[in-house]
């Protein structure tokens, strides 16, 4: 077994600490938008679409011109305001800092996000983009997590065994079942908000603090 050289942390729920108020619906709710669809069938059109949200902003302008009726020139301005709320609702988690700087000294660290382009803006205003080497968004690289960004990172290390990165995240299915299927280790801190995990995470801890504990203990 190869021992951990790449850390792939994710963002939303990981970094900074999960939220329902995180939510799309909750947070176009937020910008004050009403749908005139029942609740289940925005919700199933939510569903449907959220893998085109992360690939690129018009994907998400697609869905709010249908599901609230708004005009399409209307859309990049309630984008950068989804956003602006997204980044206004993000809290540090404490031992977030604390962790990468740790990690760092032997380590290389990895942001691997489905985002719409919040995400980036919530780890420049928090000071940490300077411990990550390399950030993978979907928006900007128009692939998700199960549509292969997590390839997309094997593939920009050729000289990198799978078995050398840990996926580091709260999605049991995004941060865990997906890495693990094509070799990377993983560390799911534990968020039954976002559903059961899929799969056996190779090590499961409640709270990010113990992540870099974690990390060595898997090499």
């Amino acid at each position: 077994m190869s021992p951990i050289k790449y850390c792939v942390f994710d963002v939303i729920g990981t970094l900074f600490p999960w939220k329902e108020s995180f939510r799309f619906l909750n947070l176009l709710g937020g910008l004050g938008l009403k749908s005139g669809l029942p609740d289940p069938e925005l919700n199933k059109l939510c569903s449907s679409r959220i893998e085109d949200f992360f690939k690129s902003q018009e994907g998400f302008k697609d869905f709010i011109v249908e599901a609230y009726g708004v005009e399409h020139q209307e859309t990049p301005g309630i984008i950068d305001r989804f956003d602006d709320l997204l980044i206004s609702e993000a809290r540090l988690h404490p031992q977030a800092e604390t962790t990468l700087k740790e990690l760092a000294k032997g380590h290389y660290l990895l942001v691997c996000s489905d985002t719409t382009g919040s995400t980036k803006g919530m780890l420049e205003k928090a000071g940490l983009r300077g411990y990550f080497q390399r950030e993978f968004y979907s928006n900007e690289m128009h692939i998700t997590k199960s549509g292969g960004l997590y390839s997309a990172i094997l593939e920009s290390y050729p000289s990198a065994k799978p078995d050398e990165f840990v996926s580091i995240g709260d999605s049991g299915r995004a941060d865990i079942a997906i890495p693990k299927r094509i070799g990377m280790k993983t560390i799911w801190i534990r968020n039954e908000a976002l559903g059961p995990c899929q799969v056996e995470p190779d090590i499961a801890v409640d709270d990010l603090g113990a992540v870099a504990k974690a990390v060595g203990i898997l090499g």
